[in-house]
């Protein structure tokens, strides 16, 4: 086992199954063991992703991702549409329609109107959405939209050294709460929306390519006496 932190060996004396702990000497961090054992664990055949996910190679370094298509979207584009079809037009549509504005009842329907984007946006990713994380040297995006509309944000791919799935409970109850967690300096969460073969594609996906990085600088800095 090695250390997700410091790429160091972990000695099994250090390893206490009971507690699921497991200490580095080196740089004297603590560990959860099952976490140390999932990231040296042999990772899956990223050339055969299940449906409705992807992974690339690129020259310096690779993009993967899902679909977040589901099948939540039979019961979200209805409920949709009469709940925000009925709010927005009892609030709004009868002011266009004789030409009168309420400003008290135009105020006091935003909530209705936020909520309606809200929904529209969760119909949008439930039938034609995707989450994508790219690297790109020493550069991480993870977009999240429809097309080219979305979301995206960046982070520096030095700033993280392990992945695990982690049990949020503020996510969408249909894959059990449960997202993909990457941590070093900061940490991230993403993937709620994925089923669980696309959430652990890529959390695979992800996990062998910090691993590949760590022993690729490990291996960078040690001499060549001792490779």
């Amino acid at each position: 086992m090695t250390c997700p932190s410091c790429r160091s060996a972990i000695s099994i004396e250090d390893v206490n199954v009971s507690t699921d702990l497991a200490l580095c000497r080196t740089c004297g961090k603590s560990f959860q063991y099952s976490e140390v054992v999932a990231s040296t664990s042999p990772g899956m055949d990223l050339n055969s992703p299940p449906a409705g996910a992807w992974f690339e190679q690129l020259p310096d370094g690779f993009r993967v991702g899902a679909t977040t298509r589901s099948w939540m979207a039979i019961f979200l584009i209805p409920f949709t549409c009469v709940w925000s079809g009925t709010s927005m037009y009892g609030i709004y549509g009868k002011q266009i329609a004789s030409r009168h504005f309420d400003f008290a009842q135009s105020l006091l329907g935003l909530p209705f109107f936020l909520g309606t984007l809200f929904l529209v946006a969760w119909c949008a990713l439930t039938v034609a959405g995707r989450v994508t994380i790219t690297r790109h040297s020493n550069r991480l995006s993870i977009f999240m939209g429809v097309g080219w509309l979305g979301w995206t944000r960046n982070y520096s791919w030095a700033d993280f050294r392990s992945v695990r799935e982690e049990l949020a409970t503020n996510a969408y109850n249909w894959n059990r709460g449960r997202v993909i967690m990457i941590e070093g300096v900061r940490r991230i969460t993403f993937g709620s929306l994925w089923n669980e073969d696309r959430r652990y594609f890529v959390l695979n996906a992800v996990r062998q390519m910090i691993n590949t990085t760590g022993r690729s600088q490990l291996s960078a800095i040690m001499s060549p006496r001792f490779r």
